[in-house]
């Protein structure tokens, strides 16, 4: 037996007995759901501040969560946590508005930074700053990311001591009623930490009957705990536990909305845990598998989501060569061009992706083959399937590995039997009981999110424009986060004036940020996409992937920037590079490569501080690279050397490290040693964010006395 299969039972979402009190839906939406009639009236009750929505993924959160715009004017602000759903969700609320004819008529715009750049290069608008006020001011609706707010409720735009630290801020929170998280369960406990101290600082200084709404049909319990320890009890709209679904279908169905049709679903079970293995599956099986689907069912509509943007890049031309040109295969990645993007969902018969696409957008497809990270991605990706009636049949592939598939199979508890047909909820169980673990980094919040708590306190109670308009704005603020994030700020205070002390503000710089800062980023000229737009070519990626994916040669400065702007492309975006690349091509074989440091790795793994690299007061050398191939390598590892880097170094190896803490599959950690031909090495560096989480899971092992080592 090469594969398991079973099917799972179509969704049906309860409706709503009656209609909130004062709700008057249009012609084409017949009935609300009971989770939609339910939120919206938690949003409309005062003594609800924060709502939780967990329905499932295709049974209408965004309507519930839009139905106060169009029906009572509410002015909501919108975040998601990637640009492809921000885009997908314009589109979606801007039907709501053709459907819902809003009297008022609420004008609807997305913002981002890549927005507010084009509109600085124009000449529209002199800052970021200027554009953030004009867009809260001029749009009633605003769809944009947590990173942009995150920065303004933590005083980033402003012109320093010529600003008060609350000109953004106050304006963005007296023009939004309600704040939209969507798809929230993508992030981590830094992000948690984050929209923590945003909304203690909201509820402190301005109306306090803001509402906050969390979508995901994936929930984080983590970011449900510290609400209530913040004295805030999250209203939980949870369908599941009210019986609000079910799985199947009578003779009127009266009631009951179709929310997901019946799928079979496949487990192969040659997928190795290596990140080669999917890539050779579906290229072993593009033809049996893939195009035999596409002949049998002519008029179906299909996607791949992978975790790696150059196994997709690598698969597109190889599909290409099978598929078109009856069907259209197309690409939906990190580094795909924003044309390409915009266009791809609508067009493609079979669409190949990374996370841009697995994270709450809407495709019409019926077929489907994906890898996963952990039990939420799992869910999420599959999620996309089976959302929309009028094909013949559903079919996915579940690439996970054999050892996972195993688990699910033939375990002693059976979670699942080969052959045999389960609902959703029986399930999404057996994909979580199942799952590998991971770390939910429960100890950051306290250990570095303090930080941003300490910042924002010391500016409330410092300034004397905050202390007269907020009277005992510090104290408020000060002892709601001490409760929530369970730290003491004269502990953050001393954590942070150490690192001050030591020269170490990158430090704090990457503890105050969202989701970290782009240390390793490099400017690229991308040539692997010969129908790209030139203007679209200039991109940004991460160094580690290009070296691990790309074959590559060095450019200069001067000379990219020079292109750039011939090609009309903005080029501020590109003053942090590490260094300007050409990629020519993907390689065909995962390229090994580690850092080399020439020093005592030994003593700098064993003091367990998160350090600066190269610190020249402490005679910390810089990092280097060891590669062998590559035009240009001398030249990037110099750049890489000279770079001040953020960097945790440990004395285990990064697999051991990843089997042992459970490690996302995206976390920045990388094999390091000091001996140049070491074809093992033993020590791990992660960078950025991910050096701090990584560090606060060894924090809490330290002697309590033991301060020396904290920066």
């Amino acid at each position: 037996m090469t594969k398991y299969r079973i099917s799972l039972k179509s969704v049906y979402s309860r409706l709503a007995d009656s209609l909130p009190q004062g709700l008057t839906l249009p012609k084409e939406i017949s009935s609300l759901s009971w989770h939609q009639a339910e939120t919206y009236q938690a949003l409309q009750d005062p003594n609800i501040d924060v709502v939780f929505n967990t329905a499932m993924t295709g049974d209408g959160k965004s309507l519930a969560a839009y139905l106060s715009a169009m029906i009572k004017r509410t002015y909501t602000l919108a975040m998601y946590p990637t640009n492809e759903l921000a885009r997908d969700q314009e589109k979606q609320v801007q039907g709501y508005k053709d459907i819902f004819k809003p009297s008022k008529n609420p004008q609807i715009r997305r913002l981002t930074a890549a927005i507010l750049e084009q509109h600085i290069a124009a000449g529209q608008i002199s800052s970021k700053r200027d554009g953030i006020e004009d867009f809260s001011t001029n749009y009633e609706i605003l769809l944009t990311n947590p990173d942009i707010f995150h920065y303004i409720h933590n005083f980033y735009y402003l012109r320093g001591k010529i600003d008060n630290p609350d000109r953004l801020f106050r304006r963005i929170d007296e023009n939004y009623k309600l704040f939209l998280y969507d798809e929230f369960h993508v992030f981590s406990s830094p992000q948690i930490a984050s929209v923590i101290n945003t909304i203690l600082l909201m509820k402190h200084t301005g109306n306090p009957n803001k509402k906050f709404l969390f979508l995901s049909a994936t929930p984080n319990e983590l970011l449900k705990s510290y609400f209530q320890k913040a004295g805030i009890e999250p209203k939980i709209i949870n369908p599941v536990e009210v019986g609000a679904y079910k799985f199947e279908s009578d003779s009127t169905n009266i009631g009951w909305r179709q929310i997901s049709q019946p799928i079979d679903l496949y487990f192969p079970q040659a997928i190795e845990p290596n990140l080669s293995s999917s890539y050779k599956w579906i290229e072993e099986n593009a033809e049996t598998v893939i195009l035999k689907f596409f002949q049998d069912h002519p008029n179906s509509k299909g996607a791949i989501i992978l975790n790696s943007i150059a196994a997709v890049k690598k698969l597109l031309p190889k599909l290409k060569a099978i598929f078109e040109p009856r069907w259209q295969v197309r690409e939906n990645t990190g580094l795909t061009g924003e044309t390409e993007k915009s266009q791809s969902i609508a067009e493609a018969d079979l669409l190949l992706g990374t996370s841009t696409i697995d994270v709450g957008v809407d495709f019409r497809i019926n077929f489907l083959i994906f890898e996963a990270a952990d039990a939420g991605n799992f869910i999420q990706r599959f999620g996309r399937l089976g959302r929309h009636e009028g094909f013949e049949t559903y079919q996915a592939y579940a690439l996970i590995p054999n050892f996972l598939v195993a688990r699910l199979f033939n375990d002693k508890s059976h979670p699942l039997e080969d052959g045999e047909t389960y609902d959703r909820i029986q399930f999404n169980d057996a994909i979580r009981d199942s799952w590998v673990f991971k770390n939910d980094f429960k100890y950051y919040p306290k250990r570095w999110g303090g930080i941003q708590s300490f910042y924002i306190y010391s500016i409330l109670k410092n300034n004397a424009h905050m202390q007269e308009k907020y009277p005992d704005i510090d104290k408020n603020f000060g002892t709601s986060i001490q409760r929530a994030l369970e730290i003491k700020l004269e502990n953050m205070k001393a954590q942070y004036y150490r690192c001050k002390g030591e020269k170490k503000d990158k430090i704090i710089d990457e503890a105050r940020s969202f989701r970290g800062s782009s240390q390793l980023d490099c400017a690229i000229y991308d040539l692997t996409n010969p129908d790209e737009p030139e203007a679209e070519r200039f991109k940004m990626y991460n160094l580690p992937g290009i070296l691990s994916n790309f074959v590559f040669e060095l450019w200069d400065e001067n000379s990219f920037i020079e292109k750039a702007e011939k090609a009309g492309v903005i080029t501020t975006r590109f003053d942090k590079a590490l260094c300007y690349l050409k990629l020519k091509d993907y390689r065909e074989v995962r390229e090994d490569w580690h850092f080399y440091y020439p020093g005592n790795l030994r003593n700098l793994a064993k003091s367990g501080k998160v350090q600066v690299l190269p610190d020249k007061q402490n005679e910390l050398q810089g990092l280097e690279i060891c590669q062998r191939h590559g035009y240009g390598i001398n030249q990037i590892s110099d750049a890489v050397s000279r770079r001040k880097l953020v960097c945790f170094i440990s004395d285990r190896d990064r697999n051991y490290l990843r089997a042992t803490l459970g490690l996302p599959m995206h976390f920045q950690a990388y094999p390091l040693t000091n001996e140049p031909e070491d074809k093992s090495p033993r020590y791990t560096i992660s960078f950025g964010q991910d050096a701090l989480l990584l560090e606060t899971l060894t924090w809490h092992w330290k002697p309590k006395d033991d301060e020396g080592w904290i920066c």
